[in-house]
């Protein structure tokens, strides 16, 4: 990666005389840039351009150029790639657009891209994409004139028209940019090339990333696992539309979108869901010191923007409105005697005087409860906003706690939000974004939740999976049935209720006269994976005359239902007690396996919530991921319940996990629902769907 970045010599191929061209635009930013090494425009027809000369091929480059940029047609890009392998060039950008983003054809010239970047060991950016862009360095090879001031903010864009905005942005607000790539196609740079190279620069404070898709999962969470810095991600393609149905409910509730929320949180990436909210957390953690504390102050000459401050703390993860000291309160009491309230938020009244603000912000600053402050004025008569504005800035470094301001409005704001802005100091055009700039600023300083010290049990049903696979692959199957599954949970441990598969209504009664009553019925069939969709559960049965009358039931129901679907009985099982909760393993095909877990029966679709993390965790993340939902105050013992075993719960959570970890080609398992016994009575597997590929 250092030879895009810091590159000694570049050449262009398909440099231009004619300045509508992306050729003409790449050579004249990098050297309208400032760029000092050496630079290689490169065309057929020779001649000078921008002032250099340029020759006609590659092949009669004196040099090797450490870095090539390409800004020509596609069908031309594969011959010069050759050209520049057999230079020994090992660094390429490729601007040029028409392969697999445009066609099955141009996916074929991207595929034949590859073969020679590999036959050469050649890195490449690209191609489809803008260029990058060291502000340190003096370099600019992207098709745009746009060139941020320096500073810590590095930047990563799978979409070039998203990375130019970002350029916009930095330059408007003055927020200072180390790094910026262009990913493009991805065809060999990824997201995580950049996050590595981007953690061990010394000039990168932040990390922000677009991203439409993660195209290596598992290199992705290796390289945020073990970064340093905060980093701030834009994924785009939330919607139901870009999910992959599944067949289990977890499945279907989940989609791609929420397995990317599951790994983000795991990974502590800021996750935002517009460029607004992305520029925010960007600016805010380049240019603040650390928020160490979750509590927040506001400081206001208008007390219904200190009112939409408040609502705004609780409307944010990981702060709070803080309760200021009796102390801090006799203090601003003491210095502003017109005060309108000396309780959080701070309201100094519309009449107030700068200095009224200023000094309400240096007292709240020695508050121990304070972790920042968020100081709003309305631009009322009373108030000079851009001596405000230039005291902030003035004090800001001395204070011991970072600062937000908003000074919401237009016209009247534009001159002291310019002042901010110059100065560095986070600014914002409302009072919910200045508040939601110091949530990024504490997110910023939560460690990422380790993959290490996960304990998993020591049973092993590997064999049986093994041996129900091979059934299956006979049998041209891609799912098991409800007994192969159970019988895989067995295996690793899992406790499942006794049951017996009849295919007669005497056979039933017998069944669960040996069990014991009351017992559960369910038709058994490979066709059906959610039996209770049809009436294909019965509960609760405790005579042998319902037995009887449930089997020819579920018989009917299911010839009914599902006319074709070939009937492999009925189960007879032991009722379970407890809390109904589901538990489910997906495998996504870039970050590997997930596990669900929530409200279980009827409730997983009706409530639809779901909690999910990666595979594996440790007893912290299942404790935080049972707590994190509406299941958990069932279990915890709601309205009079007594509490119910969640140390059993967990067992079984350790047990998907190994089964997850051990077995690749079980790609979902669910078990809904899982009964959760009073507590030190346990917890039963009752019904298992599982497929495979």
């Amino acid at each position: 990666m250092r030879s895009f970045f810091t590159p000694s010599s570049i050449a262009v191929i398909g440099a231009s005389t004619d300045q509508r061209k992306v050729g003409w635009m790449i050579l004249n930013n990098i050297i309208g840039s400032g760029f000092s090494g050496k630079i290689y425009p490169v065309n057929p027809k020779g001649g000078m351009i921008c002032g250099i000369k340029a020759e006609t091929s590659v092949d009669v480059l004196e040099d090797v150029p450490e870095l090539a940029v390409m800004a020509l047609k596609a069908d031309l890009v594969t011959d010069e790639m050759e050209k520049l392998g057999k230079k020994g060039v090992k660094a390429v950008i490729v601007i040029s657009a028409g392969f697999k983003e445009e066609s099955p054809e141009g996916c074929e010239l991207e595929n034949k891209l590859k073969e020679i970047s590999n036959k050469y060991k050649i890195r490449v950016v690209g191609p489809n994409c803008f260029g990058l862009i060291n502000t340190h360095w003096n370099l600019n090879t992207t098709f745009s004139s746009l060139f941020p001031p320096s500073g810590g903010i590095s930047l990563c864009s799978q979409s070039g028209a998203v990375g130019a905005t970002m350029l916009d942005w930095s330059i408007h607000t003055n927020s200072g940019v180390s790094k910026f790539v262009s990913l493009g196609n991805k065809m060999d740079i990824n997201e995580a090339d950049a996050i590595e190279y981007f953690a061990k620069d010394d000039d990168t404070s932040v990390i922000g990333v677009y991203s439409e898709g993660i195209s290596d999962g598992e290199r992705f969470i290796e390289a945020v696992s073990k970064l340093k810095k905060p980093i701030v991600m834009l994924k785009a393609g939330r919607s139901a539309a870009g999910s992959r149905a599944a067949s289990s409910h977890t499945g279907a509730l989940a989609g791609s979108d929420s397995i990317y929320d599951a790994v983000f949180d795991r990974l502590n990436v800021i996750r935002v869901k517009d460029m607004d909210s992305m520029f925010d957390a960007l600016s805010v953690i380049a240019s603040s010191k650390p928020m160490l504390k979750e509590g927040v102050a506001v400081i206001s000459n208008a007390g219904g923007l200190g009112v939409m401050a408040a609502d705004a703390c609780s409307d944010n993860y990981g702060i709070s409105l803080a309760s200021l000291s009796p102390d801090t309160e006799n203090r601003i009491r003491k210095e502003i005697p017109s005060v309108a309230s000396t309780h959080n938020p701070v309201d100094v009244r519309g009449d107030a005087t700068n200095d009224m603000i200023i000094d309400s912000l240096k007292i709240i600053a020695d508050d121990e409860s304070i972790g920042g402050s968020t100081v709003l004025a309305s631009p009322l008569d009373a108030i000079d906003l851009c001596s405000i504005a230039s005291a902030i800035s003035e004090m800001k470094e001395r204070l011991s706690i970072p600062i937000t301001v908003s000074f919401p409005g237009g016209t009247n704001c534009e001159k002291a939000v310019s002042v901010l802005r110059r100065n560095g100091v986070p600014s914002y055009p409302s009072p919910d974004r200045a508040i939601r700039a110091l949530s990024y600023l504490r997110m910023a300083r939560t460690g990422r939740k380790p993959f290490e010290n996960v304990m998993l049990p020591r049973e092993s049903g590997r064999a049986r999976v093994l041996e129900l696979l091979n059934i299956a692959k006979n049998e041209f199957r891609s799912s098991l049935s409800e007994e192969e599954g159970k019988s895989i949970l067995s295996a690793y441990g899992i406790p499942v209720p006794g049951e017996v598969l009849v295919t007669r209504a005497y056979d039933a009664v017998q069944a669960a006269e040996k069990i014991g009553y009351p017992v559960v019925m369910k038709i058994m069939s490979p066709d059906i994976a959610h039996k209770t969709d049809i009436g294909g559960v019965m509960l609760n049965i405790r005579t042998p005359e319902a037995v009887r009358e449930s089997f020819e039931t579920l018989i009917h129901r299911c010839a009914s239902a599902v006319p074709d679907a070939k009937i492999d009985g009925v189960s007879v099982q032991k009722m379970a007690s407890g809390q109904e909760v589901i538990l489910s393993m997906i495998r996504d095909d870039q970050f590997g396996p997930v596990l669900a877990f929530g409200l279980g029966g009827i409730y997983v679709e009706i409530i639809g919530e779901i909690s999910r993390s990666l595979i594996p965790m440790s007893d912290d993340e299942m404790d935080r991921m049972i707590m994190s939902t509406k299941a958990y105050r069932m279990l915890s013992g709601a309205r009079g319940k007594p509490p119910a075993d969640i140390d059993s719960l967990k067992d079984i959570m350790r047990r998907m996990m190994k089964i997850a970890l051990e077995n690749p080609e079980i790609y979902e398992l669910e078990i809904n629902p899982v009964m959760v016994g009073k507590k030190n009575e346990g917890s039963w597997a009752v019904d298992a769907l599982t497929t495979i590929r």
